[in-house]
């Protein structure tokens, strides 16, 4: 931690006496006779104290996220106490303004979560947080990284500082050294911080197999919701998942499974027609639908199911256009790859996922089935512009 120096300015010496000098004509009173007393000088004022200029705010780079990947903003802190350290991390844990949020930036790290102590030895800063204790679900799990990182990133932002030891509610969460970020306490005790790989078979989703599954296929290609090659006359994911965009354009329950309302709006459904108007290609992102619209034209060319942020984490709506592709993306914050990724705001793209539930669940990108995932890539190329409602 940064020490902290008070320097008091002393003024000049006091001021010498000066002596009365007399002169005196004879020992008695002789008529006429005078004596003649010296002035003493003016008082010289002190020279006033010397004013030093307020020393410039210290600016400090601080990271929280913006869909998958990490945004830095500046803060700026008065030199002395508590230090750049904990100065950062304090600027960390109040979260992003609300000027900020507005343009997507977020932060995984729990609302309510202060910091204890942090204490600078050498090139290691250790932090102790006090948090508020979250369900160890899977969703809260795969934000540790993120959180974790967040601080890291923003303690190496500070001169000197080279490896950071985490710890909240008093255990030892997460170590920093190297270029190695280590969480401790995840699910199963895994860590987090290796990278994740697309499985080689996609989950399977719960549901009912109708009993002409054929027949149920071609109706969803004839509709939009599932390409050609993916007829293959069986109950698979790719089929589930195409069932659940249709349920969920038709505003039925999200369940997957070809029941009989779900059979009824099958026979009298059209294809979906997009918001937007005119030429060319163009994607639109229905967020609580968890519909992907691609739309080239006044057409629907297809229609994928989807998962935008979860609560917490939402994908921002508005008007954007893709400007980067990368076949297979690491996300830095979440430690994960994120295959056939397309972004067109900041962190935020569309990618593969293995996970793609019938509800918001993302930490602000937009997750597609993975057997789709190669088709969207394909569609959206740099510059095709994206509607978020």
């Amino acid at each position: 931690m940064a020490g902290f120096f008070h320097r008091v300015l002393r003024g000049a010496a006091p001021i010498s006496a000066v002596a009365l000098v007399a002169a005196v004509a004879g020992c008695g009173y002789a008529g006429g006779s005078s004596v003649d007393v010296q002035a003493p000088p003016r008082a010289v004022p002190p020279p006033a104290p010397t004013t030093r200029p307020e020393p410039r705010p210290q600016l400090l780079k601080v990271y929280f996220v913006r869909g998958e990947q990490f945004e830095p903003v500046e803060r700026r802190a008065a030199h002395g106490r508590p230090g750049p350290a904990a100065a950062a991390v304090n600027a960390l844990l109040a979260g992003p303004t609300k000027a900020e949020r507005l343009r997507g930036i977020d932060t995984a790290i729990p609302q309510g979560t202060t910091l204890a102590s942090l204490a600078v030895d050498g090139a290691t800063a250790t932090v102790k947080l006090d948090g508020v204790r979250t369900p160890a679900t899977a969703f809260d799990i795969s934000l540790r990284p993120a959180r974790a990182a967040q601080i890291v990133y923003t303690l190496t932002a500070v001169p000197g500082i080279e490896r950071v030891v985490i710890e909240v509610n008093g255990t030892r969460r997460a170590t920093y050294a190297g270029s190695t970020l280590t969480t401790t306490g995840a699910l199963d005790q895994q860590d987090l911080s290796k990278p994740v790989r697309l499985a080689r078979h996609p989950a399977k989703v719960p549901g009912s197999a109708p009993a002409d599954v054929l027949g149920v296929q071609k109706r969803l290609e004839q509709l939009s919701y599932l390409a050609a090659d993916g007829m293959s006359g069986e109950w698979d994911y790719r089929t589930t998942q195409a069932v659940l965009a249709f349920q969920s354009w038709h505003g039925l329950a999200r369940d997957g499974v070809v029941g009989a309302q779900t059979i009824a709006a099958l026979e009298t459904a059209a294809q979906p027609v997009p918001t937007t108007g005119g030429s060319g290609a163009r994607i639109e992102v229905y967020r609580d639908r968890g519909v992907v619209l691609l739309v080239d034209g006044p057409r629907v060319i297809r229609t994928v199911h989807a998962s935008a942020g979860a609560a917490g984490y939402e994908t921002p709506t508005g008007s954007y256009s893709v400007f980067r592709k990368e076949r297979s993306s690491w996300s830095v914050p979440y430690q994960v790859w994120l295959p056939y990724a397309s972004y067109f705001n900041a962190g935020i793209a569309f990618h593969a996922s293995d996970d793609v539930p019938a509800h918001a669940a993302s930490h602000g990108c937009i997750r597609v089935p993975a057997p789709e995932a190669p088709f969207v890539y394909d569609f959206a190329h740099l510059g095709t512009p994206v509607t978020v409602y």
